[in-house]
């Protein structure tokens, strides 16, 4: 902590009160949640808008005795949480106490699967090379900063990559060693706490899960958007489909809930135990506890019989749409085209790089870096060509995070 640097509350703060009754918070995708004291919150709070150690502790005194070391410990914690940011800093390459999160996308190994996936970084390689040159570009969430040597190789004018995690370091190596160290900038910090010199040509962004929202594509590329594109500027990719398809699952036995009942009754003979308390523990389980084993086959084809239409969930036009994208996100009806034994569906996505090309992760393509999200159903549905099933789907927040909810209407 440097008593002099105003610091203020990141924009990525995300809390949440679990069951237990504990406030747990995050700051970032790559860093798990962590239980928050609340003796805490009147100090974070104090930091809403860029202050100084020094007038916050000052602040905080007028209504709440603390000692300087206590104070000094939480504003440490906040800062190395990264719920606290260097606010003046924030627009300069690297912010003085910076919090690079860690885990998640800060592992080199992360990053070889997606760079071993040819197809991912290729098409982006090409989308940027028919759109960087002479431009000035940002990338969000820049990882080892491959895209954003693309974009410096293909003539771009300046580009500023953009990390939070850990994996900076490996970038700005990178850019050195290809030479470009002098035409990137790398600013460190998540992308909502960022200030920009200027608005920039072309956002390039690969922020899109196996579940498209799970690395809250919408908010993040909604303020890159509007606080980092020049009007009449880019995004790469630009527009984002969502859709399922329902896929057949074998009716074999496996240990469901009746499966885990019956065996526990067998628990009270062989421990001479009452186990009635955990049985019901077990009894109130969700459904999508008890998942039927299914083998969804290797990296060149997608194993299960698929039985529907492709069925469109959201169409999300980047650079206009996103307030009302969780209200469009609505039940919906799949088309059987094939007669079976429906118990799973497989979310999708296709992400628009420019008018000539996509990236997707559908199972008629072979296996890609974001993997296949196959959800099970509630129950197997025995279906006919040519009927209609009904899905009843939503898009859940939990701290901070986006995930589409799926599952039959009941």
């Amino acid at each position: 902590m440097n008593w002099t640097v105003p610091y203020v509350t990141s924009r990525s703060v995300a809390f949440q009160i679990i069951p237990s009754g504990k406030l747990v918070g995050t700051s970032s995708l790559s860093q798990p949640p962590q239980h928050i004291d609340i003796d805490v919150l009147p100090v974070l709070l104090s930091f809403a808008s860029p202050r100084t150690s020094h007038d916050v502790l000052a602040a905080v005194r007028v209504d709440w005795e603390i000692e300087t070391d206590e104070f000094e410990a939480m504003v440490d914690q906040l800062l190395a949480l990264g719920f606290l940011v260097a606010s003046g800093a924030a627009s300069g390459a690297a912010a003085p106490d910076a919090s690079l999160a860690v885990g998640g996308f800060a592992s080199v190994l992360a990053h070889h699967q997606m760079l071993y996936d040819h197809l991912r970084v290729l098409s982006y390689k090409a989308a940027i090379s028919r759109h960087a040159n002479g431009k000035t570009v940002v990338e969000v969430g820049c990882g080892t900063g491959v895209l954003s040597l693309f974009a410096a190789r293909y003539g771009a004018q300046h580009v500023t990559a953009i990390e939070e995690s850990a994996i900076a370091g490996i970038a700005r190596e990178m850019f050195r060693a290809n030479g470009c160290a002098d035409r990137i900038d790398l600013r460190l910090g998540h992308s909502r706490d960022i200030k920009l010199d200027a608005p920039a040509d072309l956002i390039i962004h690969e922020i899109i899960g196996t579940d498209p929202f799970a690395e809250n594509v919408l908010p993040i590329i909604a303020d890159a958007r509007e606080r980092f594109m020049k009007k009449g500027g880019r995004l790469l990719p630009h527009r984002l489909e969502v859709f399922c398809l329902g896929f057949e699952v074998e009716d074999r036995p496996f240990r469901d809930r009746a499966r885990h009942l019956a065996e526990i009754r067998e628990f009270s003979g062989l421990y001479g135990l009452d186990f009635s308390p955990f049985a019901r523990a077990i009894g109130a389980l969700p459904n999508n506890s008890f998942r039927r084993p299914w083998d969804l086959g290797d990296a060149a084809s997608f194993r299960p019989r698929i039985l529907t239409d492709e069925c469109r969930l959201v169409d999300i036009d980047l650079y206009r749409d996103f307030v009302d994208v969780p209200s469009r996100i609505k039940n919906v009806e799949m088309t059987i085209s094939k007669a079976g034994v429906l118990g799973g569906v497989l979310l999708c996505f296709r992400a628009h790089l420019d008018d000539e090309s996509h990236i997707t992760n559908s199972p008629y393509v072979p296996l890609t870096s974001w993997g296949r999200d196959a959800r099970p159903l509630s129950r197997l549905v025995p279906v006919a060509e040519g009927e209609r099933i009904g899905l009843s789907v939503s898009l859940r927040t939990v701290l901070g995070i986006q995930r589409i909810e799926i599952g039959l209407q009941e």
